[in-house]
């Protein structure tokens, strides 16, 4: 038996960052989490004109210790629980940071992963993992000639080049000024850090991390158009020793990734560029499903 709660007050922290209510409500006011005994779903609801679509943010986190068969008779619930009381007409792609162990009955799934790393304090031995030879040392190269990584607090110089960057690229930064602003106010620094990577002065990169008590989350990165080389993966390296200082982090997650993806597409060359830190793929599925075929 499921039951949708759209308040939860008594271990919210304790959920993964993309389960929390901090979290959700920076993104819509419609929100909340699908709950059994057994497992807990959160789910963000957007509406353009008549339509509804619901998006999953996190996989099924388990409250207790579950099996795949009886998660995905919760997801069976939770579809049929949609349909009976009419939450939505869309069941959209999940975020990319939920990666799933099953999927409904009957619904649209795929593969899906994300590539997870264990942070260190020790900024040469994270180099010698990369997988790379030249990319050790353009690493190596980056430090050598000056650039300075670190934390920032200037929201409008990270937004404008995280959005310039995927407009290089034909891609929409899939939130607006005001919402990231929102996301600032509400979320730095406890949970959202921002950092910049310079060279002679001027950044040339900078990346927004997002982070619980154990996790943190590569959620938007930008760059200049040609950044010194090793730049960029400097940049990673040095946010995860800050998160190991600061915050001792067990887990760093980059943020989606395709299985068997063609590494000459620009996906692939971005997932190999995560590859390289010596990170592991965890593999899984994602899922749509059309419940209003007529708004559909």
């Amino acid at each position: 038996m499921i039951k949708l709660i759209r308040k939860l007050d008594n271990f919210d922290e304790d959920l993964p960052f993309f389960a929390q209510e901090k979290y959700l409500k920076t993104v819509s006011d419609d929100y909340g989490w699908f709950i059994s005994e057994t497992f807990i779903l959160p789910f963000l609801i957007y509406k353009n004109f008549i339509m509804k679509r619901i998006v999953f943010t996190n996989e099924t986190i388990e409250l207790k210790a579950g099996t795949v068969e009886e998660e995905q008779e919760f997801l069976d619930e939770v579809v049929a629980y949609i349909k009976k009381n009419k939450i939505c007409d869309f069941i959209y792609k999940p975020a990319p940071s939920a990666v799933f162990r099953t999927y409904p009955t009957n619904s649209d799934c795929f593969k899906a992963g994300s590539y997870i790393i264990t942070p260190q304090n020790n900024i040469e031995e994270m180099i010698n993992k990369i997988t790379s030879a030249s990319q050790r040392t353009h690493t190596r190269k980056a430090i050598k000639i000056g650039v300075v990584v670190e934390p920032t607090d200037d929201w409008k110089l990270v937004y404008d080049l995280c959005e310039d960057t995927l407009s290089r690229q034909n891609i929409q930064l899939g939130i607006n000024k005001e919402e990231f602003y929102k996301q600032f106010k509400t979320l730095h620094p406890q949970n959202m850090i921002m950092f910049k990577a310079m060279y002679e002065g001027k950044v040339e990169a900078v990346t927004v991390i997002f982070k619980d008590k154990i996790n943190a989350y590569s959620e938007y990165t930008g760059r200049i158009e040609r950044p010194q080389h090793g730049l960029v993966r400097l940049l990673n390296l040095y946010v995860l020793k800050y998160l190991v200082d600061k915050f001792d982090i067990k887990n760093f997650d980059f943020i989606g990734a395709v299985p068997d993806i063609n590494e000459d597409t620009k996906e692939g060359k971005i997932q190999k560029f995560k590859e390289e830190f010596g990170s592991t793929m965890r593999i899984g599925y994602q899922f749509r499903m059309i419940i209003n075929p007529i708004r559909y």
